[in-house]
C-alpha cells in the first residue's frame, strides 16, 4: 500500500476531527496510488449507515491517478448485492501526501426493511396487525424514479402500495 493514500485517509479523519494539511511542493499529475484504503473507508461508513445490514467487502480499481478531481467507481456488499458509490479525491495537498476524498452512493440503495416501517407507521391503528411485504431481495440499488411495489394484507382485505425512489439518498414516497 502506498503511503500518499494513507496519508489521504489519515486527513479524511483529521478534517473530521479538526486537524489541518500541511502545504507543500506539487505532486506528479501522473502517479498512480493504491485505493486500498478507500475499500476500508468505504466499508466502515457503510457499516455506520446501515448497522443493521450485512456489510461484506468493498472494491475500488487497483490505482488511481493522485490529483484533485480524479473520479472513480467502487462497489461495496450489502447484503450481498453490489452497491456502486463514486470516489472524488478532493485537496490533494501540493506534495501528494495528503488529501481528502468523497464518497456517496452512485445510484440510491435502498433497505426494503425501511419501506416497509415507513409504511407500517402510516397504518390506522386499527390496521397495526397488517402484514406488509414489500417481496426480495432486501437491498436494491435502483434509478431514482424507480418504483418498488409493496402489498399490504388484513385478514382478507389485499392492498398494493407503491414506493417510488426519489432522490440519492433513497427518499421514498408511499403511493396508494
Amino acid at each position: 500500500m502506498r503511503p500518499r493514500l494513507v496519508a489521504i485517509a489519515l486527513l479524511v479523519l483529521l478534517a473530521a476531527c479538526g486537524g489541518a494539511e500541511r502545504p507543500s511542493p506539487a505532486p506528479d499529475r501522473d502517479e498512480l496510488v493504491g485505493t486500498a484504503d478507500v475499500e476500508r473507508l468505504l466499508v466502515s461508513t457503510q457499516k455506520r449507515k446501515s448497522p443493521t445490514l450485512r456489510v461484506g467487502a468493498a472494491s475500488c480499481p487497483d490505482q488511481v491517478r493522485l490529483a484533485n478531481g480524479t473520479m472513480f467507481t467502487c462497489t461495496v456488499q450489502i447484503e450481498g448485492v453490489p452497491a456502486p458509490y463514486s470516489v472524488t479525491l478532493r485537496d490533494v495537498d501540493a506534495t501528494g501526501t495528503g488529501g481528502r476524498f468523497a464518497l456517496e452512493p452512485a445510484k440510491p440503495i435502498i433497505d426494503v426493511t425501511r419501506i416497509v416501517s415507513l409504511i407500517r407507521g402510516k397504518l390506522q391503528p386499527t390496521a397495526r396487525a397488517a402484514t406488509v411485504r414489500c417481496g426480495a431481495p432486501k437491498v436494491r440499488v435502483v434509478e431514482i424514479g424507480a418504483s418498488i411495489g409493496c402489498t399490504i394484507t388484513l385478514g382478507d382485505a389485499v392492498q398494493k402500495v407503491t414506493a417510488v425512489v426519489k432522490d440519492l439518498k433513497g427518499t421514498v414516497v408511499v403511493r396508494g
